[in-house]
């Protein structure tokens, strides 16, 4: 890669390919988009026409046939692996949406995969580096980290799949803040307890869990309800003689060291990519091709939140 710009394929051009990732990957000034795969024509051109990208495809033979050297990997979960270990055993890197898969045996395969070959296979965690919530983690830090966290992500109405889908989906970005969180002085943080209830469907009513990192001691929890009266997210964090509380990753303020509540926010023209962290995370993706190690989202160092979905399936009660 070196000067040059790097070489970007995309597989996958649903809502979240066009609403967050080739708004950012199109114009980028280090990348090239190299080609766009899907298997509907229609969608296809109509991406490609907008952001003026000349390789467009319906096979991913195509698309690797351009020589990319990182495929941004936006298909169903249900394709994850297939395009993955692909891409993978093409000497290709790849970034994939979360989850990995929803089975964990083709999560651990994947990773196994990535490190063998040297290759980075990251996974998009996108809250770890939403301004907001790296300001917060940066706060606690500075005094001694925290000992208490709180994740809270709220829905107005369940998802039409079965709870485990659900925690996978959707969940499980509370589910790995708070064990992110919750680690942050290097430790590994196991569950503790544990709820979580579907409805008559088999879809997810609520999940609630309880961390404990056992060499600092921090306490965290997290939780999800479907039937909330409002989409919502918040993040707390405690201890050290400080606090930072979190809204709906736009805002925080943070306590203690005579703060007295020093409100952090973003400005008119910080876009919403960036305050919910896609710009944070292809930037640290695209930074850790040469040194797949460095990554703090790759994929043998995220299976911990895959691993915690696993646990909490096990707790479902209809």
């Amino acid at each position: 890669m070196g000067a040059n710009r790097v070489r970007v394929g995309v597989v996958g051009i649903g809502d979240i390919a066009q609403k967050a990732y080739l708004p950012i990957l199109a114009v980028h000034p280090q990348v090239e988009v190299v080609g766009l795969m899907s298997r509907n024509e229609e969608t296809i051109k109509r991406a490609a026409d907008q952001y003026r990208i000349a390789g467009r495809f319906t096979q991913l033979e195509e698309l690797l046939a351009q020589r990319p050297d990182v495929v941004f990997v936006h298909s169903a979960t249900s394709s994850h692996y297939e395009v993955a270990m692909r891409c993978l055993a093409s000497g290709v890197h790849v970034y994939v949406d979360k989850p990995l898969s929803c089975d964990i045996r083709e999560s651990e395969e994947m990773a196994a995969e990535a490190v063998s070959r040297g290759k980075l296979l990251a996974v998009g965690f996108n809250r770890r580096f939403a301004p907001m919530v790296t300001g917060a983690r940066q706060w606690l830090q500075e005094a001694g980290g925290p000992q208490t966290v709180l994740v809270q992500k709220n829905r107005t109405k369940p998802q039409r799949r079965i709870a485990k889908e659900t925690l996978y989906d959707d969940a499980i970005h509370a589910i790995d803040l708070a064990m992110w969180l919750a680690s942050a002085r290097g430790g590994e943080a196991e569950l503790a307890a544990a709820t979580v209830l579907a409805d008559e469907q088999g879809q997810l009513r609520s999940a609630l869990g309880m961390l404990r990192e056992r060499q600092s001691g921090c306490t965290a929890v997290f939780s999800m309800d479907r039937g909330a009266g409002l989409d919502s997210e918040r993040i707390e964090l405690h201890g050290s003689g400080r606090s930072a509380v979190v809204e709906e990753l736009e805002r925080a303020v943070l306590y203690g060291d005579a703060a007295g509540g020093q409100t952090l926010g973003f400005g008119g023209w910080d876009s919403h990519l960036l305050r919910r962290g896609f710009v944070g995370v292809v930037e640290h993706t695209l930074a850790s091709l040469a040194d797949p190690a460095s990554c703090s989202i790759s994929a043998d160092k995220v299976l911990g939140s895959h691993y915690m979905v696993e646990k909490l399936a096990a707790y479902l009660e209809g």
